[in-house]
């Protein structure tokens, strides 16, 4: 099947989600109203901790394997039918119009649906946002692991999640789940720094990397 160029990725997922109306889906929980500058004050200043989960290549990973990088967490599923996809392409878009100093970035994908989510779909699902040549940018990072593993990297970075599995007959697998949708910008430390809410543009999120990365060597 062709891909479509990233741009045209982007532009597809925005259109789907403003064609909603606004309207926020079973499977895609809105964060609480509040400012990125009011994330960065001291009361954000626990969100992110340490995780053991395993990536899309079958490898055990832990939050100090990035050290010395900005980390870009998101906490999503393959299966969300629209904020995940959007907020992945939008990452995408924004890390390719920083250039070089995206270099200095680490996008990480965290599944909040470990049953589905497997380090095979991890894969096949995140090489649709990856970059082609001859882009730079870093690949994403798609991180899973057991249910307690997650809840363990939810509860650090503050993020709320529930899987709408109850009743489902016959092995049905569709099912959504509600989670937070904010994507969380960490320091080469680990430390927070800022979240951007969903519904940022790529323009907005690149302008504020531009911002926040020291100038590439």
């Amino acid at each position: 099947m062709k891909r479509l160029p990233l741009i045209a990725l982007t532009s597809v997922v925005l259109l789907a989600v403003a064609a909603a109306g606004a309207v926020w889906r079973l499977g895609d929980r809105p964060s609480p109203p509040q400012s990125e500058a009011a994330a960065e004050d001291s009361s954000a200043s626990d969100v992110g901790g340490p995780f053991t989960l395993t990536d899309q290549n079958g490898m055990r990973r832990t939050d100090k394997d990035f050290r010395g990088k900005f980390m870009l967490v998101f906490f999503g599923y393959t299966y969300c039918p629209d904020i995940c996809p959007t907020s992945l392409a939008v990452e995408a878009e924004a890390l390719e119009a920083i250039g070089s100093r995206a270099g200095r970035v680490v996008p990480i994908f965290i599944s909040v649906d470990p049953q589905r989510d497997t380090p095979d779909k991890l894969k096949s699902y995140l090489a649709s946002f990856d970059p082609k040549p001859p882009s730079t940018r870093p690949n994403f990072v798609g991180l899973t692991g057991s249910d307690e593993e997650i809840a363990q990297a939810a509860k650090a970075y503050q993020v709320y999640y529930k899987a709408h599995i109850t009743g489902l007959m016959g092995g049905n697998s569709e099912y959504a789940v509600d989670h937070t949708g904010n994507i969380y910008l960490m320091d080469p430390e680990g430390k927070f720094v800022v979240y951007y809410s969903p519904g940022i543009v790529p323009d907005e999120m690149a302008a504020d990397l531009m911002m926040r990365l020291s100038p590439a060597d």
